[in-house]
């Protein structure tokens, strides 16, 4: 995901692309999303036994979240299997891959296993919103077929690419990764099939998907400061398979229920500083309080590209703060501006408003 966040530059653009999101589809390339390539007889084996997802129970076509933990049941990184005739796809965030690929080799002993880093020779392109599917399915008719993680190997000029149906922006989302050649090719095929119900997405717009959709991020709200479970990454995490690598921390959380802190959703409708043309996004790191206590802190925050004073965020508080409706102060340099609390998993009604 573009780490670019709104500001108060966001502009005409920004907006107008932000409504064909929500109405129509947007397209963002390059999208900052890389793939590896695993093969080898022992892969489907040596996956499952390093994340928190059934990697065994995915059947060819399908997909899967799952989570790479370190052995404190840390977050590494949050990753897509998806599995094909002979192969594994990881998709994950790009500047996640080398230590993802680093943490795959760290384990790998007398397995049979290969990784193929595409950074440097493959593009991911996305499409989301509402008629992200009619579009795509008219240049890759496999779509068709697709549900949420499910995975096909499309052509393209004789050139094969990755489809993907991703974790929803705008209520839908595809990830098409290919050869960097290729991408002219694909990003003109869905251009003309769209019939003009497709806009290229400012990376303004793509944040502010985001915070909607309460997707976390690499190096903002998944860190190694961070567990699963405080992130939300509930459909990424299996209790009943066997041991993996930081197994017995995550399952301990869970049945003792010692998550402290949880990821949620700010919604904030408060007036600019006076002066301002609009308002600024939460900083990055503010205190959000309540009762004149500190109960979290911002991880995430945009200014959405329409309205001029309300701002989305991320932020992670104490569980029992964690309730929806909860109204609470976020301190910024202008002062202190309401928001109130919201489950990040839930559409934003704010969205596409």
């Amino acid at each position: 995901m573009s780490r670019a966040v709104a500001s108060a530059a966001g502009g005409v653009a920004a907006a107008a692309d932000y409504r064909a999101a929500h109405h129509d589809a947007v397209l963002a390339e390059p999208f900052a999303v890389a793939a590896l390539r695993v093969t080898g007889k022992d892969a489907v084996d040596l996956l499952h036994r390093l994340s928190t997802n059934d990697i065994k129970a995915i059947r060819e076509g399908g997909g899967a979240p799952t989570v790479f933990t370190t052995a404190k049941g840390r977050i590494l990184a949050l990753v897509t299997v998806h599995r094909l005739p002979g192969e594994l796809q990881l998709l994950v965030e790009t500047d996640r891959a080398e230590a993802l690929r680093e943490w795959i080799d760290r384990y790998t002993f007398r397995e049979e296993v290969q990784v193929e880093d595409r950074r440097a020779s493959h593009t991911t392109l996305a499409v989301c919103g509402p008629q992200a599917l009619a579009i795509v399915a008219a240049v890759f008719p496999q779509a068709a077929g697709l549900e949420r993680h499910g995975a096909a190997e499309v052509g393209l000029n004789g050139t094969a690419a990755l489809l993907v149906r991703t974790f929803p922006l705008a209520g839908d989302a595809w990830l098409l990764n290919l050869p960097h050649g290729a991408v002219e090719a694909a990003r003109s095929r869905l251009l003309a099939a769209a019939g003009g119900r497709l806009q290229v997405a400012s990376p303004e717009t793509i944040e502010a998907l985001r915070l909607e959709a309460g997707m976390p991020l690499a190096g903002r709200e998944l860190t190694e400061e961070r567990n699963p479970w405080e992130a939300r990454l509930d459909e990424a995490i299996s209790l009943s398979k066997g041991c993996y690598v930081g197994q017995e921390v995550i399952a301990r959380l869970n049945t003792y229920r010692k998550v402290a802190r949880l990821l949620v959703r700010l919604e904030s409708e408060g007036t600019a500083a006076a002066g301002a043309a609009q308002a600024m996004p939460f900083p990055e790191g503010a205190q959000v309080s309540a009762a004149g206590e500190s109960i979290g802190v911002v991880t995430s925050s945009v200014v959405l590209p329409e309205g001029a004073s309300r701002v989305l965020a991320l932020a992670y508080v104490r569980d029992e703060d964690a309730v929806p409706g909860k109204k609470v102060m976020v301190a910024t340099p202008a002062g202190p501006r309401e928001a109130i609390v919201r489950d990040p998993r839930s559409a934003s009604p704010e969205a596409g408003r």
